[in-house]
């Protein structure tokens, strides 16, 4: 019998690292209102803590590159984890706007090493056959989390209250996600003296480095980062940032049309289960018709879903099925995204890169509920914030084709 790869272990590992953010960061919507309403805060206010812990969190993704190379990756990933959540957990005990700013911070902070740039960066170096479902099937698990701890926070501030709800959502997702990064994650295969699964060689030594893994040509990072396809993508990325934001209103959007906070929780609960699917679905069809046809079908999906929010007030069923389809925004975000830049620069020089273009996501994820609820705050609705949005998704087709356009003018070696 054909011994099993340990590409595929690494991928479960990955796979924790998705559920973990999609049980944390893919739930902050649901503290949005009960803390607001018992406190006080603004709503644009109270989400301005992202914005805060975005900018540093792009501070410390600058330095991520060189703490992979340098950190084992089971200490960095283990020890941002703890910092992460136990800073949540703290939040069950705050009053003041202030203390949230603060640990917004921290989590800012250590927030790249608990993100969604981790897993593709991982499992590029892990997969040289099959590496788009990979991805795919890895960030399908931040959509699982969010659907699973959504309702289940929903139903403990209900019956209990928020406070126990953020101690609630930091313990079950470290007793879940820190046994995988303590245990099974690896960042390179020649950490297991292995090669990527798919790629023929004799295997390397464990620990030996491991250079040029990836067989096919590739642009370097210079000339990528010094071509028009990559000021196209920067913009590319900070667009799917922002809308990766409009998942985390979802709850409070439902409300202000007039649902009841049980039925209005539904909604970021459908957008999850839409997420789930649209992830590995993306990453498939990149592996079969590639990025081209990948990207047009996401973005396509994307417009469809925020027009059906839109005029989701005036009838249930595009309510509904707008939020389905939202989960795309996140696929956007953290699949389509990532396999672009395979599709134009090639993996040769993918971690830098990616890295480098994910600075303006971050910058964007950061933003992008707080633009919204600043936008809600100033004219008592959430039409104002689908129109913007619209209007994006039109401007980052434009500018994705453009990428793809200037990218056949890049020197492949």
């Amino acid at each position: 019998m054909e011994k099993r790869h340990y590409a595929w272990a690494v991928l479960a590992a990955c796979c924790a690292i998705s559920l973990g953010f999609g049980m944390t960061m893919n739930c902050n919507g649901q503290y949005y209102l009960p803390v607001t309403s018992e406190l006080g805060f603004g709503m644009g206010a109270f989400t301005l803590q992202q914005t805060i812990g975005g900018i540093l969190g792009l501070a410390s993704m600058t330095m991520l590159n060189k703490l992979l190379d340098k950190v084992p990756i089971r200490l960095l990933l283990s020890v941002c984890l703890i910092i992460n959540l136990s800073s949540l957990a703290l939040m069950s005990t705050f009053h003041h706007l202030w203390q949230w700013y603060v640990f917004g911070a921290v989590r800012g902070i250590v927030s790249p090493a608990c993100s969604l740039v981790i897993p593709p960066i991982i499992l590029s170096n892990w997969f040289s056959k099959r590496r788009g479902f990979a991805i795919g099937l890895a960030m399908t698990f931040s959509g699982i989390g969010g659907a699973f701890m959504n309702p289940l926070l929903a139903w403990i501030i209900q019956n209990s209250s928020w406070r126990t709800a953020y101690l609630a959502n930091a313990a079950i997702t470290a007793l879940i996600v820190l046994p995988f990064l303590l245990f099974v994650v690896r960042l390179k295969p020649a950490d297991k003296g292995l090669r990527p699964y798919g790629e023929e060689g004799p295997a390397p030594a464990a620990g030996e480095k491991q250079e040029n893994h990836n067989l096919e040509k590739s642009v370097s990072r210079d000339d990528a980062i010094h071509s028009a396809s990559f000021f196209c993508l920067l913009f590319v990325f900070a667009a799917t940032g922002f809308l990766g934001g409009y998942t985390q209103i979802l709850t409070a959007y439902g409300v202000s049309i007039g649902l009841a906070l049980t039925t209005a929780s539904i909604l970021p609960s459908l957008s999850m289960i839409g997420n789930s699917l649209t992830k590995i679905t993306m990453g498939m069809i990149d592996d079969k018709f590639g990025g081209r046809t990948m990207i047009s079908l996401c973005l396509c999906i994307t417009m469809a879903s925020m027009l059906m929010l839109l005029n989701g007030a005036n009838l249930t069923a595009l309510l509904y099925g707008g939020a389905f389809l939202s989960g795309n925004y996140l696929t956007l975000m953290s699949v389509a995204a990532p396999l672009l830049v395979h599709t134009i620069f090639g993996s040769r020089d993918y971690a830098r890169i990616f890295v480098l273009l994910s600075l303006s996501q971050s910058f964007s994820v950061s933003t992008g509920s707080a633009i919204i609820g600043f936008l809600y705050d100033y004219t008592g609705s959430y039409t104002l914030s689908f129109q913007a949005g619209s209007i994006l998704i039109a401007l980052t087709a434009c500018l994705t084709l453009l990428a793809f356009r200037f990218g056949r003018r890049l020197v492949w070696s």
